[in-house]
């Protein structure tokens, strides 16, 4: 029996590098704040309780998923203009048009050409229920759960309070608003992130996220690079969080030769014809392939 393990957010390996704020899909404030403080500023965990990383798009028109407008266009698909006009983009599930994420587009799909048994989305709740990926975001120095434009952001791994030998189970193999954690002893994902609140939606990054999994015997190690993270935010959850970034092409054609010695040239040529981010000398060809992550999330008491 192949037993497929994902890793989200180097809950197996990986760093993340923290950068200055920048960049599309709902960049952070930066700078002196601009809003009037309404209450005294507090912090607040949320504990990632659901992650959503469908196979393709889903919905009536199958032009659905999560993630981020990462290029500030709306493009159709064999548009006019560069390569990230010539890729057709989606909507994600709060209505924002423009999304950019071809990681569900199409990446997964060819994932499948090297593992059939793929299935992403039952792997990564898996990895949940087990506790092996228990992902915390603490929102730090909040004065308005509305309207905040200098809010900070740690992301880091929890186990279950009173967890014996890291990673353990949440209680009821799920994740709830009820149960106290303790922070993990792997390392810390992000410490410090510039982030803002408007009109009640959280937006902050960018930073590096590394994305690893196992399927059919092979282990896929990737980095969802420049990633924003945002959600509707209040005192109890963080509901319709997206999380964005790009896949760089000479990341996953290293990745490819690793698993396939000398299909770095071929996997070059398909990866190019699904790249949509980051345009090259020649504008019609992009370096990187989007990425999107839908995530909900609850306020959790951590020790």
């Amino acid at each position: 029996m192949n037993l497929n393990k994902i890793a989200l957010c180097g809950a197996v390996a990986g760093s993340v590098a923290t950068m200055g704020c920048g960049g599309g899909g709902g960049g952070a404030g930066s700078g002196a704040r601009t809003d009037s403080p309404a209450m005294a500023p507090v912090s607040a965990t949320y504990v990632v309780g659901t992650i959503t990383i469908p196979d393709a798009p889903t919905g009536a028109m199958m032009n659905i998923t999560p993630g981020f407008n990462l290029d500030d266009k709306v493009s159709t698909e064999g548009g006019a203009g560069n390569c990230e006009d010539a890729i057709g983009d989606f909507q994600n599930p709060t209505g924002e048009t423009g999304v950019d994420n071809q990681l569900v587009g199409s990446l997964i799909g060819l994932l499948r050409g090297f593992a059939a048994d793929l299935d992403v989305q039952m792997t990564v709740n898996e990895q949940i229920s087990t506790g092996a990926l228990l992902l915390a975001v603490r929102v730090n120095d909040i004065n308005s759960f509305t309207t905040d434009s200098s809010v900070t952001l740690d992301l880091f791994l929890v186990d279950p309070a009173g967890c014996a030998m890291s990673p353990c189970a949440p209680q009821g193999w799920r994740v709830s608003a009820d149960q106290t954690w303790e922070m993990s002893s792997r390392p810390a994902l992000a410490t410090g992130l510039p982030a803002s609140i408007a009109d009640g939606v959280l937006s902050g990054g960018p930073l590096d996220l590394p994305l690893s999994f196992e399927a059919g015997g092979m282990n896929i190690n990737l980095t969802i690079r420049d990633a924003q993270i945002g959600g509707e935010i209040s005192e109890d959850s963080m509901e319709n969080g997206n999380i964005g970034g790009e896949l760089r092409i000479d990341d996953i054609v290293e990745l490819a030769e690793g698993i396939m010695p000398g299909i770095g040239d071929t996997a070059r040529g398909i990866l190019e014809g699904q790249a949509d981010l980051s345009p090259s000398s020649d504008p019609m060809v992009c370096e990187s392939i989007s990425a999107g992550i839908g995530f909900g999330a609850v306020t959790g008491t951590v020790d």
